[in-house]
């Protein structure tokens, strides 16, 4: 326990240090800035107040305070990390040279000697941040070819020229600038170079374009405004204390290079970096024309510059994002389709199948495997590399590996893909289910009207010793198999005209093996049912007088029917052989006669009668209209 909250208060301690190091720093700036013109004074009452002191002060002295927390915060986090070592320096060196910037501006009396010695400081702290920045992006994000001879030879190439300049005969302070130009240009070879060594890899393509962006803005800027200006023998565009806040610009984006903080959305914020930045150099650089070249009002100016940068520039630079940096992307109506011809495959391997080329059509990873376990949330892993998609629809969870042929990371919004992919599967899922047990019932549906009508009625044709009523029996079978196929039941009819039918059949085919037919009933005059009610006691009769004469040995067959506006009820009792109801078990015939009672709701029930067999059923049913 002891040891883990060390491991906790170390960094935390290390912060407090080097924040303490550049506040006291800082204060000791601040103090020395404040001092009245006559000299030293520790009484406040004689200090300057902050009205009178140049605003250039206060510019560099945040740039270089800043610098150095942001570069420190950084250290302490990642100690044994050697790149946040080399930012840690830099931002040392920062606070060097931005510290030791304002000597001009400062009104305390101070030796030539003092002076020279502050430059020097200035200087040594300027091209320091040059060479260590340069040693930085020869080894981070990747370490680049002959980085070791690349490094020896900045550091003693920048750093002869510097310390040649600072002492000694060449001592010549203004050769600052056209030194921190050419270190600046050195680092921006180093930031290409590494984002084109990076194509393979693209985590460290993510931070290249990251640390490239960032640096070449902050870089740029400087150079732009400052030392090449002042390298080709002209003033500069803005004060050089004021230019060092373009600094903190690179100090913050390799803050979140190190850290590798939400690194998947690191190239697309670079782009975003860029395409704002250069909106806001389009914008002064034609306002500066208008002013220069057309002389218009400054007010005037400023506003055709907005007008033409909001017409011409933000199109352009929308264009430009779709192109560059944001994937084609699949419409809700492309991945629909795409999931229903993944779910409706016949088979589960052809639906896993679908799934995968569905996954890698749309990501197109390099790499797409099936993981052990369940995965109930799709998560980005190992930086971005690989995404994971949970299981679906009796499909295995998948990782993917290498986003958009290697060439990207996985980023949040993938992820919501995903779910939106999985919530579609789900649904489309449900659907095929629903319509694989349509298709069944459906199956079943004809197999039992074959079994219960046709094969009833074909087996009375059989029996029938006359030709003419053979033919007659046939014909209507054939008319039943045929409402069978299209599930289209014969037109509605009068209840009456129904039964009287079903009766005259049921005892046409009991007659021939000498079994009675005792038939009852009991319903309201002029009731007209719906066809399915009619085909279901039709089927019931039916079945049970192929069972009776079939099995039973009867010699009589008693059917009772029961109508109310709501409920049919029936009963059939044969005086046959009968059954041991313990051992007894439903054939096909019986089990289809159950499933359609219970389908519609009803109640099956199979007893030993008097002598034989009892059928029961009762199910509830709908009036046909008029």
């Amino acid at each position: 326990m002891n040891a883990t909250r060390l491991m906790l208060l170390a960094p935390l301690m290390r912060l407090v240090l080097l924040s303490a190091t550049g506040l006291v720093m800082f204060l000791g700036m601040v103090l020395v800035a404040l001092q009245p013109a006559t000299g030293w004074s520790w009484s406040p009452e004689h200090w300057r107040s902050l009205d009178e002191t140049h605003p250039a002060i206060w510019a560099s002295l945040l740039t270089g305070l800043l610098a150095w927390l942001i570069s420190s915060w950084v250290w302490a986090l990642k100690p044994g990390h050697i790149p946040a070592m080399l930012f840690a320096a830099s931002g040392f060196a920062t606070l060097a040279f931005c510290f030791s910037s304002f000597a001009p501006w400062i009104a305390v009396p101070m030796k030539e000697e003092t002076v020279a010695w502050i430059w020097a400081v200035n200087m040594l702290g300027a091209s320091a941040f040059g060479i260590i920045m340069t040693c930085l992006f020869l080894i981070y994000p990747s370490r680049l070819t002959n980085w070791k001879t690349l490094s020896v030879l900045t550091v003693f190439g920048f750093g002869s020229w510097t310390l040649l300049r600072t002492f000694g005969p060449f001592q010549d302070f203004a050769e600052v600038q056209r030194i921190t130009t050419f270190e600046m240009l050195a680092i921006v070879a180093a930031v290409i170079w590494q984002f084109r060594s990076s194509a393979s890899d693209p985590r460290r393509r993510a931070i290249a374009v990251w640390l490239g962006a960032s640096t070449l803005l902050g870089a740029g800027a400087f150079i732009a405004t400052v030392a090449a200006p002042i390298t080709l023998g002209f003033s500069a565009l803005i004060l050089e204390n004021y230019a060092f806040s373009f600094f903190l610009v690179i100090y913050v984006g390799l803050a979140i290079g190190l850290m590798r903080y939400r690194l998947f959305d690191l190239g697309s914020w670079a782009y975003r970096l860029v395409f704002y930045a250069s909106a806001s150099i389009a914008l002064i650089l034609l306002d500066i024309a208008l002013i220069s070249f057309l002389a218009l009002d400054p007010g005037q100016a400023f506003g055709i510059s907005l007008l033409l940068v909001a017409f011409a520039y933000l199109p352009a630079r929308d264009f430009l994002w779709r192109r560059i940096v944001q994937r084609r992307r699949a419409t809700d109506d492309d991945l629909f389709h795409l999931v229903l011809d993944a779910a409706f495959k016949p088979s589960e391997q052809e639906r896993t199948a679908g799934w995968k080329a569905l996954l890698q059509d749309h990501f197109h990873p390099l790499e797409l495997t099936e993981v052990d376990g369940a995965v109930a949330e799709p998560g980005i892993d190992r930086e971005g590399i690989s995404l994971t998609v949970p299981g679906v629809a009796g499909i295995p969870s998948l990782r993917l590996m290498h986003a958009n042929h290697g060439r990207a990371l996985f980023a949040p919004r993938d992820t919501g893909i995903v779910m939106h992919l999985v919530r579609l599967m789900e649904q489309a899922e449900t659907s095929r289910s629903a319509y694989d047990r349509g298709v069944s019932e459906e199956r079943l549906r004809i197999a039992r009207d074959i079994h219960d009508n046709i094969g009833a009625q074909l087996m009375r044709a059989l029996h029938s010793a006359m030709p003419d009523r053979k033919d007659a029996m046939i014909r209507d079978t054939l008319a039943d198999l045929r409402d069978v196929i299209n599930n289209a039941q014969s037109p509605v009819l009068p209840l009456d005209e129904v039964l009287a039918d079903l009766r005259a059949e049921t005892a046409e085919r009991l007659e021939p093996h000498g079994v009675s037919l005792r038939w009852s009933l009991q319903a309201d005059a002029g009731i007209r049912l719906i066809p399915s009610t009619i085909h279901t006691f039709r089927s019931l009769v039916r079945e049970a007088a192929s069972n009776t004469i079939k099995h039973a040995g009867a010699k009589r067959l008693d059917v009772h029917l029961r109508i109310t506006p709501h409920k049919v009820e029936v009963a059939i009792e044969d005086d046959g052989s009968g059954f041991d109801l313990a051992t007894a078990r439903l054939g096909q015939g019986l089990a289809n006669m159950k499933a359609r009672v219970e389908g519609m709701g009803g109640e099956f029930t199979l007893a030993q009668g008097t002598s034989g067999a009892r059928l029961l059923a009762e199910f509830p049913h709908e009036v046909a209209g008029p």
